[in-house]
């Protein structure tokens, strides 16, 4: 199972960048959004809170003022 993030400018609907966040793990993952793991199978938006949460657990950089982001679990 592979997750990504994917990072949409608020003004639009298109996705300017997706991040492989999978070394987090499905666990980390689903807590962050608050699913059971076995539950952890849509997209999820994440707020700035969880968006701040993800920067810690990856190191990424994240503008959370200018763009929505989003997590999902893909088989793979």
């Amino acid at each position: 199972m592979k997750i990504f993030v994917t990072e949409c400018r608020s003004d639009s609907d298109f996705p300017e960048r997706e991040m492989d966040v999978t070394r987090i793990g499905l666990q980390a993952a689903a807590e962050l959004v608050d699913i059971p793991v076995g539950r952890f199978a849509d997209v999820y938006p994440l707020s700035e809170e969880q968006v701040d949460a993800l920067r810690e657990l990856t190191g990424e950089t994240f503008h959370p003022g200018s763009y929505e982001y989003f997590i999902e679990a893909v088989e793979g």
